[in-house]
Protein backbone atom coordinates (compact mmCIF):
# COMPACT_ATOMS: atom_id res chain seq x y z
CA UNK A 1 0.00 0.00 0.00
CA UNK A 2 2.78 2.52 1.12
CA UNK A 3 4.65 1.79 -2.42
CA UNK A 4 1.41 2.61 -4.24
CA UNK A 5 0.95 5.75 -2.49
CA UNK A 6 4.42 6.71 -3.30
CA UNK A 7 4.04 5.70 -7.08
CA UNK A 8 0.27 7.77 -7.28
CA UNK A 9 2.10 10.72 -5.90
CA UNK A 10 4.82 11.19 -8.38
CA UNK A 11 1.90 10.48 -10.79
CA UNK A 12 0.15 13.36 -9.66
CA UNK A 13 3.04 15.46 -9.30
CA UNK A 14 4.34 14.55 -12.82
CA UNK A 15 0.26 15.08 -14.25
CA UNK A 16 0.59 18.53 -12.68
CA UNK A 17 4.27 19.36 -13.94
CA UNK A 18 3.05 18.21 -17.27
CA UNK A 19 -0.70 20.74 -17.42
CA UNK A 20 1.76 23.44 -15.52
CA UNK A 21 4.40 23.52 -18.66
CA UNK A 22 1.50 23.45 -20.84
CA UNK A 23 -0.40 26.10 -19.76
CA UNK A 24 2.81 28.05 -19.10
CA UNK A 25 4.16 27.13 -23.15
CA UNK A 26 0.28 28.47 -23.84
CA UNK A 27 0.56 31.88 -22.50
CA UNK A 28 3.36 33.21 -24.29
CA UNK A 29 3.19 35.13 -27.51
CA UNK A 30 3.53 34.12 -30.87
CA UNK A 31 6.32 35.47 -32.61
CA UNK A 32 5.57 38.08 -34.54
CA UNK A 33 5.43 37.37 -38.30
CA UNK A 34 8.36 38.63 -40.80
CA UNK A 35 6.94 41.38 -42.77
CA UNK A 36 8.42 42.72 -46.28
CA UNK A 37 9.12 46.69 -45.85
CA UNK A 38 8.76 48.90 -49.26
CA UNK A 39 11.33 51.16 -48.90
CA UNK A 40 11.78 53.73 -51.43
CA UNK A 41 15.22 54.17 -52.72
CA UNK A 42 15.32 54.92 -56.09
CA UNK A 43 18.66 55.08 -57.28
CA UNK A 44 20.34 57.38 -54.74
CA UNK A 45 17.95 60.58 -55.80
CA UNK A 46 15.49 59.93 -53.89
CA UNK A 47 13.06 59.50 -57.44
CA UNK A 48 10.93 56.75 -56.10
CA UNK A 49 10.61 53.03 -56.40
CA UNK A 50 12.22 49.84 -55.31
CA UNK A 51 12.54 47.95 -52.74
CA UNK A 52 15.53 46.57 -49.88
CA UNK A 53 17.23 48.47 -47.34
CA UNK A 54 17.04 52.46 -47.37
CA UNK A 55 20.47 54.09 -48.97
CA UNK A 56 21.75 56.81 -47.44
CA UNK A 57 23.07 59.56 -50.13
CA UNK A 58 26.90 59.59 -49.90
CA UNK A 59 26.44 63.17 -49.53
CA UNK A 60 25.21 63.19 -46.28
CA UNK A 61 26.99 64.07 -42.94
CA UNK A 62 29.55 66.62 -42.10
CA UNK A 63 31.86 67.99 -44.47
CA UNK A 64 35.08 70.52 -43.25
CA UNK A 65 36.09 73.47 -45.32
CA UNK A 66 39.67 72.85 -46.50
CA UNK A 67 39.90 75.91 -49.56
CA UNK A 68 38.93 79.43 -50.30
CA UNK A 69 39.93 81.05 -53.31
CA UNK A 70 39.22 84.63 -54.34
CA UNK A 71 38.78 85.65 -57.85
CA UNK A 72 38.20 89.02 -59.97
CA UNK A 73 37.96 91.11 -57.13
CA UNK A 74 37.09 94.72 -57.42
CA UNK A 75 38.38 97.24 -54.43
CA UNK A 76 36.50 100.42 -54.05
CA UNK A 77 35.48 103.55 -52.09
CA UNK A 78 32.31 105.34 -51.81
CA UNK A 79 31.35 103.53 -55.30
CA UNK A 80 34.31 104.01 -57.09
CA UNK A 81 36.38 101.40 -58.39
CA UNK A 82 40.27 102.01 -57.34
CA UNK A 83 41.70 98.77 -57.62
CA UNK A 84 41.33 94.75 -58.20
CA UNK A 85 42.67 91.99 -56.14
CA UNK A 86 43.00 88.00 -55.65
CA UNK A 87 42.82 85.85 -52.55
CA UNK A 88 42.96 83.11 -50.59
CA UNK A 89 41.43 82.06 -47.36
CA UNK A 90 43.33 81.09 -44.53
CA UNK A 91 42.17 79.55 -40.85
CA UNK A 92 39.26 78.28 -42.02
CA UNK A 93 36.62 77.44 -39.04
CA UNK A 94 33.78 75.74 -40.37
CA UNK A 95 31.44 73.01 -41.75
CA UNK A 96 28.85 72.19 -43.73
CA UNK A 97 26.14 69.59 -42.56
CA UNK A 98 24.18 67.67 -45.31
CA UNK A 99 21.25 65.62 -43.67
CA UNK A 100 18.57 63.39 -45.55
CA UNK A 101 14.55 63.24 -44.48
CA UNK A 102 14.39 66.15 -44.78
CA UNK A 103 16.96 67.22 -47.04
CA UNK A 104 18.71 70.19 -45.58
CA UNK A 105 22.06 71.54 -45.62
CA UNK A 106 23.23 74.17 -42.98
CA UNK A 107 26.98 75.97 -43.07
CA UNK A 108 28.74 78.01 -40.57
CA UNK A 109 32.50 79.74 -41.90
CA UNK A 110 34.67 82.59 -40.87
CA UNK A 111 38.26 82.88 -42.57
CA UNK A 112 41.30 85.52 -42.88
CA UNK A 113 41.03 86.88 -46.52
CA UNK A 114 44.08 87.10 -47.68
CA UNK A 115 44.56 89.67 -50.40
CA UNK A 116 47.20 90.60 -52.83
CA UNK A 117 45.60 93.98 -54.13
CA UNK A 118 46.65 96.21 -57.46
CA UNK A 119 46.05 100.00 -56.24
CA UNK A 120 46.78 101.94 -59.71
CA UNK A 121 49.69 99.69 -60.63
CA UNK A 122 51.03 99.50 -57.02
CA UNK A 123 50.91 95.95 -55.18
CA UNK A 124 49.85 95.41 -51.52
CA UNK A 125 48.68 92.62 -49.52
CA UNK A 126 46.28 93.40 -47.20
CA UNK A 127 44.34 90.39 -44.10
CA UNK A 128 40.92 91.05 -43.30
CA UNK A 129 39.11 88.67 -40.88
CA UNK A 130 35.50 87.42 -42.29
CA UNK A 131 33.26 86.67 -39.00
CA UNK A 132 31.27 83.92 -39.11
CA UNK A 133 28.72 83.76 -42.28
CA UNK A 134 25.90 81.09 -41.38
CA UNK A 135 23.32 80.04 -44.30
CA UNK A 136 20.83 77.28 -44.78
CA UNK A 137 18.75 75.55 -47.84
CA UNK A 138 17.89 72.06 -49.61
CA UNK A 139 19.92 69.70 -51.55
CA UNK A 140 18.76 67.21 -54.27
CA UNK A 141 21.13 64.44 -55.97
CA UNK A 142 20.66 63.58 -59.01
CA UNK A 143 23.12 60.98 -61.31
CA UNK A 144 25.58 61.18 -58.47
CA UNK A 145 25.94 65.20 -58.74
CA UNK A 146 24.16 67.44 -55.61
CA UNK A 147 22.47 70.32 -56.23
CA UNK A 148 22.20 73.32 -53.03
CA UNK A 149 19.20 75.53 -53.38
CA UNK A 150 19.73 78.43 -50.46
CA UNK A 151 16.98 79.68 -48.59
CA UNK A 152 15.73 82.46 -50.77
CA UNK A 153 15.34 79.83 -53.70
CA UNK A 154 18.80 80.78 -55.44
CA UNK A 155 20.56 77.69 -56.67
CA UNK A 156 24.31 77.59 -55.65
CA UNK A 157 26.98 77.02 -58.85
CA UNK A 158 28.15 73.66 -57.93
CA UNK A 159 31.70 73.60 -59.70
CA UNK A 160 32.09 69.91 -59.23
CA UNK A 161 30.52 66.70 -56.30
CA UNK A 162 31.63 63.83 -54.82
CA UNK A 163 31.26 61.04 -52.65
CA UNK A 164 34.74 63.18 -50.52
CA UNK A 165 34.80 66.65 -52.33
CA UNK A 166 32.48 69.32 -53.19
CA UNK A 167 33.29 72.73 -55.01
CA UNK A 168 30.91 75.19 -55.67
CA UNK A 169 31.11 79.00 -55.78
CA UNK A 170 29.41 82.28 -54.90
CA UNK A 171 29.68 85.65 -54.04
CA UNK A 172 31.95 87.65 -51.53
CA UNK A 173 32.39 90.74 -49.93
CA UNK A 174 33.61 92.37 -46.90
CA UNK A 175 34.99 96.22 -45.92
CA UNK A 176 39.18 96.23 -45.35
CA UNK A 177 40.13 99.00 -43.14
CA UNK A 178 43.02 101.44 -44.15
CA UNK A 179 44.45 103.99 -41.70
CA UNK A 180 42.38 106.71 -43.74
CA UNK A 181 39.30 105.04 -45.30
CA UNK A 182 37.34 101.54 -45.44
CA UNK A 183 37.93 99.51 -48.74
CA UNK A 184 34.68 97.49 -49.89
CA UNK A 185 35.70 94.47 -51.50
CA UNK A 186 33.69 92.39 -53.74
CA UNK A 187 34.41 89.48 -55.61
CA UNK A 188 33.86 85.96 -57.02
CA UNK A 189 34.68 82.97 -54.32
CA UNK A 190 35.35 79.40 -54.90
CA UNK A 191 34.79 76.91 -51.80
CA UNK A 192 36.07 73.73 -51.65
CA UNK A 193 34.78 71.20 -48.27
CA UNK A 194 35.60 68.08 -47.84
CA UNK A 195 34.71 64.62 -46.09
Amino acid sequence: MYLATIIMKKVILLSFLCSFLTVLHSCKKPPLPLMEVEINTGEGNNSGGGTGEAVVSEFVGKWDYTKVDLTNGILGIMGNDIGTFTGTGSKLVGEVVITENPNIYMTSLSFTANIDADLGGQQQEQQSDVSTQESSGTWTESNGEITLTDDEGKDIAIVSSSSSQIIFSGEFSTQIPTQFFTLDATSDVVFTIEK
